[in-house]
């Protein structure tokens, strides 16, 4: 399962109050028709994992990517003037402690 850092759980929250998502909604980390990772806000389906924080889901990551993401940390690094802000996904050897994880 996806990990989360604390500065990505914060944005994520930004992000989902920004577009008026209803409290059972979250950001949900799926594949485009591409096969590109994206973000879309939406509820948790069957099979689905989803990272809660106050009983309200913040990341729900698509039943398909689930596996394929473990071992991963969501983040999202602080501005500077040499590198634009965004999400990062990396893989991690040291896991963060889990904010919440449970099925949907």
């Amino acid at each position: 399962m996806v990990q989360i850092t604390e500065r990505a759980r914060v944005e994520l929250r930004r992000l989902l109050t920004e577009h008026f998502a209803r409290p059972q909604q979250g950001v949900r980390l799926r594949l485009s028709a591409e096969g590109d990772l994206m973000m879309t806000i939406d509820v948790p389906h069957p099979g689905d994992s989803v990272i809660r924080r106050d009983n309200a889901p913040v990341l729900i990551v698509d039943s398909r990517l689930s596996s394929r993401l473990a071992q991963r940390v969501l983040d999202f690094p602080p501005t500077t003037p040499e590198k634009r802000g965004g999400f990062t996904l990396a893989h991690s050897t040291a896991l963060l402690p889990p904010l919440s994880d449970s099925p949907a």
